[in-house]
């Protein structure tokens, strides 16, 4: 259950509705509540906002068994006593190390950090306690408060009824906290502080030198100021299948220079579509965009070869160019090897080498020496891999 009962106070509605990363603060809760083996999704919000129910008809799309109710007494229905409820308070969503020890967790467990004035965000339990608004409730105890009046916190009630009856306390201590072991995002200028910071020490997996260098610090630059416009992420797809239709369209008007520049673009715009879903529930990545874009990109090194190879080496070159397609298909089914990460082929590399060679005027030489870039890497891994398993 994922309280949306508070309203911002720059009027944007729940404060659960506000954006976070390329989506809102519920969707992250909605995530960290799979995570946490639920398997209904309960939002409680007494107002019904119609931003709320077009967010849950979209969750439903997905196949996301969602509800969204006013008060404790329309809860009932959805749950039996002997069901478990796990409850986050508005803008409330625990850390990783919370997710599994809750996944895991049978009894009742609320979690708590010290009565300490940096914690006044959250709510007071007693001299000793602030409570994370974070818990696992046993839904008998909707029972207990399903008469309570409209217009207090459920969220509340349920802790009450939990403390008097001794429920066990968990207490995270100031380390965990400062580890995000729980995170609370009252308010639009948090989330974007908070989402702003997780994008500057976010560690990207198998990052070859030029990714690791210079596409990935501008994209980091990037990110949060496209997660303020809502339709980035669709113009931005459309941009690399743009920059690959024009890069076909100079191959055929033998432009290989100008057909390489928008390749290369387009596949930057490529790899920046994924990423802006980094963070986000579902990742929200199409499935055409990038197969589309490779089939447009291929289709364009084929013309450039067509067009700019002698007929007599024309069978030759083109001989290259489907071995390079296919180590490069290679090079994402090998073994990923640590130590050679920083040299790893991707679509950006390949193509910033062949717009090098085509501004040298050498776009043929370029082809076989990403080929062989290639055929080296994959060579090495599957060496490696095979002496580590002479070795195991």
């Amino acid at each position: 259950m994922i309280s949306l009962s508070i309203e911002d106070e720059a009027g944007h509605g729940p404060v659960g509705m506000l954006p976070l990363f390329d989506g809102n603060i519920v969707d992250k809760q909605v995530e960290s509540a799979q995570n946490m083996g639920a398997k209904k999704i309960i939002l409680l919000s007494p107002i019904m906002h119609a931003g709320l129910w077009r967010y849950a008809d979209g969750l439903k799309v997905r196949n996301i068994d969602i509800e969204i109710v006013r008060d404790a007494g329309d809860l009932i229905q959805y749950a039996s006593p002997q069901d478990d409820l796990l409850f986050m308070s508005d803008g409330v969503f625990p850390g990783e190390s919370i997710e599994q020890a809750l996944r895991k967790q049978r009894d009742e467990l609320i979690y708590v950090v010290a009565n300490d004035e940096i914690y006044s965000g959250f709510e007071r339990i007693d001299l000793s306690h602030r409570w994370l608004g974070i818990a696992l409730f046993k839904a008998s105890r909707l029972e207990e408060i399903s008469q309570i009046p409209e217009d207090w916190d459920i969220g509340s009630a349920l802790l009450r009824t939990a403390v008097q009856s001794g429920c066990d306390r968990t207490l995270v201590s100031d380390a965990d906290m400062q580890k995000y072991a729980t995170v609370l995002l009252p308010d639009a200028q948090t989330s974007a502080e908070y989402a702003k910071g997780q994008v500057d020490n976010v560690h990207i997996p198998r990052q070859n030198f030029f990714d690791r260098y210079i596409s990935w610090p501008l994209m980091r630059r990037a990110i949060p100021l496209l997660w303020e416009a809502p339709d980035a992420k669709k113009y931005i797809s459309a941009a690399s299948l743009a920059c690959a239709a024009i890069a076909v369209g100079f191959s055929i008007i033998v432009w290989p220079v100008a057909s390489l520049a928008f390749l290369f673009l387009g596949a930057l715009s490529l790899l920046l579509h994924s990423r802006i879903s980094i963070f986000s529930f579902g990742n929200g990545k199409s499935r055409l965009t990038g197969p589309i874009f490779y089939l447009l990109g291929a289709a364009a090194l084929t013309v450039n070869v067509v067009q700019n190879a002698h007929p007599e080496v024309l069978a030759a070159e083109l001989t290259i160019l489907v071995i390079l397609f296919c180590l490069l298909w290679a090079v994402r089914t090998v073994p990923d090897i640590a130590a050679l990460n920083w040299i790893k082929p991707d679509s950006v590399l390949i193509l910033g080498i062949l717009l090098v060679a085509s501004l040298f005027g050498y776009l043929a030489i370029g082809f076989y020496v990403c080929a062989l870039f290639c055929a080296v890497y994959v060579a090495i891994a599957h060496s490696r891999r095979f002496t580590a398993d002479s070795q195991g």
